[in-house]
């Protein structure tokens, strides 16, 4: 289907625009969420009489979105969260985070012009994309810290003590990175046990060989056994063979 884009889309087009669309995205997508209508005849002749107003409007859109860009690139923002020993977050900051904590400072910004393309969940400092127009290209800086006695959520200007926020935050992840590579690879040595543990140790390795060995010893001594029986013992077809053999000696005698 076509609709008429009545606001920047990401990736898609500009206000004002007619773009084909899947028709599920256009009419369960755009159209709810006010960001597109229908591109119908009389939809487009509205649109074409209004695009003198929505040129003018356009250029002060832009206009007004530089000013943001500036006053964004301008910003650090701090979040605190519970994490693990690793870093991990137990759960997750979104997009809708960031524009939450930007309007405690009075900016509106729409959380779709923020372009995260997956919650991040682990701390660290992070440089956050933020197209506040389609022509304008902004970037936040974003550091989610673990979270101690009090919660942390707030912005302030770059300056030297943020640059200090990043610099410890980044040296305690290479920290974190350095401890759980020492973990993964550092076993504890034999020598560290008590004498008396690492000789039992030994003797508890040692003992299924020799019963091993034992086994098969015994093993062997019953086989060979049952063998030579088996050598020793005439067979029965043998012994037939030689009792056939004297009664027919003694038959030829007495016939003599």
């Amino acid at each position: 289907m076509e609709v008429i884009l009545i606001d920047d889309v990401f990736e898609l087009g500009k206000r004002g625009t007619v773009v084909r669309v899947a028709d599920g995205y256009g009419r369960n997508y755009l159209i709810p969420k006010s960001l597109a209508i229908p591109a119908t005849p009389g939809n487009r002749k509205m649109i074409d009489q209004q695009r003198l107003a929505m040129a003018k409007k356009e250029s002060k859109y832009q206009e007004e979105a530089e000013l943001l860009t500036q006053e964004l690139n301008q910003l650090h923002l701090m979040l605190s969260r519970k994490s693990g020993e690793t870093g991990t977050l137990f759960g997750s900051v979104t997009s809708k985070d960031i524009a939450e904590l930007l309007k405690t400072t009075g900016i509106q910004l729409d959380r779709r012009k923020i372009i995260l393309n997956q919650p991040i969940k682990s701390i660290g400092n992070y440089r956050i994309e933020v197209r506040p127009h389609s022509e304008v290209t902004a970037e936040l800086l974003l550091s989610i810290l673990m979270e101690g006695d009090e919660p942390v959520s707030k912005i302030k200007k770059k300056d030297k003590e943020s640059d200090a926020i990043v610099a410890e935050l980044e040296a305690r992840l290479k920290e974190m990175k350095q401890s759980m590579a020492t973990k993964r690879v550092i076993s504890p040595e034999p020598e560290d046990r008590p004498p008396e543990e690492e000789a039992e140790s030994r003797q508890r390795e040692e003992e299924p060989e020799e019963e091993t060995a034992a086994a098969v010893e015994a093993t062997e001594t019953v086989e060979g056994e049952a063998e030579a029986e088996t050598e020793e013992q005439p067979s029965e077809e043998t012994s037939e063979e030689a009792t056939e053999e004297q009664e027919g000696k003694e038959e030829e005698e007495e016939e003599k």
